[in-house]
């Protein structure tokens, strides 16, 4: 037993001594693995297919169309150039989150071993890995990556500066990087007060600290650079603001909303809900101000962790109280912290020198990673279930040259139309309500597209009518009564049917 303790002793000093990148190597290939094998399990999805169309559009065109959108333009303009350079295979479109997911946990270990140790950078950069929120969001072409990536590289320049306090690159590199990351996604904003609790903890945590925190110079130089840069888009976002009527597509928020997220994190369902209900947003606080506690010197950076995983849910969920805006993608850039303070929270209770303490924090944190992977995985697969290229196949290979293919509503319009390969442009049903430009509508009008406002104009044949599950019944009803129904081809959430207008053929 003593050969055997004095065996783990060196080899644990072996390990420790290796430097950090030998560590995150393996980590980073880990996390390539997991994200390629769901890449594209799932086909595009209507949100993805708004991104496709939108990138063919010159760039100026695209930041002019999504002042009338929810989302400021950086994805879209930085996707333009992407699929220039990779094409638009469904591999390409989301090729570029997959690289702002590694890219994520390559700096989250950096940031981690500022704030903490090695050890705990191994610990929540493999978690990060294997964290299901993360693969899933990788692995979607739309802006959740690039916004989990900015948020945690600002973090880090903010963490060197206020270490620096003299070096005005750090601040000014700060102060770009929170304005790309408002240019990305709004809500990276909510990260700010993390920011702010950090330094002033940092500074002493007092009233002083607050005086001398607006006092700083460099603070200002940070501020000022990320106002200058995202001034232009300033009166776009407040219009953005004030139009959105908080989507009737989005749920009102529960008192289980906030932990379903945190559940989500980490096995992409509502399981642990269903074990800790609502304890588990007090539970990490608590464990959070007990381990600050007891660990002064990690004070700051325990909270910046907290706050940062938090504090942006609580905010929108507060909000979300008179207009429901909440959604858990919209936090996929909470996730890297919230991976990071389960490091923290293995590492320093463990935080023994002693072999054993040490061996349970390895093990522990295996055992969590593999959970995640395993349940998370699986959960992943499952929702998995968008089909439509299987859907669109069936008209692609059926269709004759007089048919109408018509997208019932807009939300079976920009996906169908990215596996359109008829030759025919899709046609719209115009919903009952005239929405003018105001957010995807500002791209169909855009693009030009064939619209119709019922279904009795059109003069074909054969009508291919694509429809949702979810509101098949609702429009259905429009349905002329001198269409006849020839077949019914149902594929994950779309049922496309196809009928002969008899007004015509007879």
């Amino acid at each position: 037993m003593k050969k055997i303790r004095i065996y783990l002793k060196k080899l644990y000093a072996f390990l420790y001594k290796m430097p950090g990148w030998i560590w995150l190597i393996p980590i980073l290939i880990l996390a390539v693995n997991v994200r390629l094998t769901y890449l594209t399990k799932a086909d595009i999805w209507h949100d993805e297919g708004y991104t496709a169309a939108i990138i063919q559009q010159p760039i100026r065109e695209i930041i002019a169309i999504t002042t009338t959108d929810v989302h400021p333009p950086l994805y879209y303009v930085i996707m333009h150039v992407w699929q220039s350079i990779f094409g638009n295979s469904v591999a390409s479109l989301r090729g570029f989150s997959v690289t702002c997911g590694i890219l994520t946990i390559a700096l989250l270990f950096l940031l981690l071993q500022k704030l903490f140790s090695k050890r705990i950078a191994v610990f929540g950069s493999f978690l990060a890995a294997l964290g299901p929120f993360l693969i899933r969001y990788s692995d979607e072409a739309r802006m959740y990556a690039l916004a989990a990536l900015l948020a945690v590289a600002m973090t880090y320049a903010f963490v060197v500066a206020v270490e620096h306090k003299n070096k005005k690159f750090w601040w000014a590199l700060y102060g770009i990087l929170v304005a790309l990351g408002l240019y990305t996604q709004y809500f990276l904003a909510l990260i700010l007060p993390a920011h702010f609790v950090y330094i002033w903890l940092k500074l002493g945590g007092n009233r002083t600290a607050i005086k001398n925190i607006f006092k700083d110079k460099n603070v200002w130089l940070a501020a000022e650079t990320c106002f200058l840069l995202f001034l232009p888009w300033l009166p776009v976002m407040i219009s953005q603001t004030s139009r959105v009527s908080g989507g009737f597509w989005i749920p009102e928020v529960t008192k289980f909303t906030i932990p379903t997220t945190l559940s989500m994190f980490l096995t992409y369902d509502d399981r642990i809900v269903r074990y800790f209900g609502l304890l588990l947003p007090p539970i990490i606080i608590a464990i959070s101000f007990t381990l600050a506690k007891k660990h002064p010197k990690y004070q700051a950076a325990i909270w910046i962790l907290t706050i940062w995983s938090l504090l942006p849910m609580i905010i929108i969920y507060i909000l979300s109280q008179g207009r429901p805006v909440y959604l858990d993608r919209y936090f996929t850039y909470s996730a890297p912290a919230f991976y990071g303070l389960i490091a923290v929270f293995i590492g320093l209770i463990f935080s023994n020198k002693k072999w054993w303490p040490i061996g349970i924090s390895i093990v522990l944190t295996l055992f969590i990673g593999h959970y995640m992977w395993h349940i998370g995985g699986k959960n992943i697969a499952e929702s998995s279930w968008n089909n439509t290229s299987t859907a669109m196949n069936h008209i692609n290979e059926n269709i004759q040259s007089s048919d109408a293919i018509i997208s019932g509503e807009i939300y079976t319009y920009f996906h169908t139309s990215y596996y359109n390969r008829t030759n025919k442009e899709i046609i719209l049903l115009k919903p009952k309500e005239e929405l003018g430009w105001v957010g995807e509508w500002g791209l169909i009008k855009k693009l030009n597209t064939p619209e119709i406002s019922s279904l009795e104009s059109v003069k074909s044949p054969r009508i291919w009518l694509i429809l949702r599950e979810k509101t098949y019944d609702e429009y259905k009803k429009q349905v002329p009564l001198y269409w006849q129904l020839k077949q019914e081809f149902h594929d994950g959430d779309l049922i496309i049917g196809l009928y002969e207008n008899k007004k015509i053929t007879g």
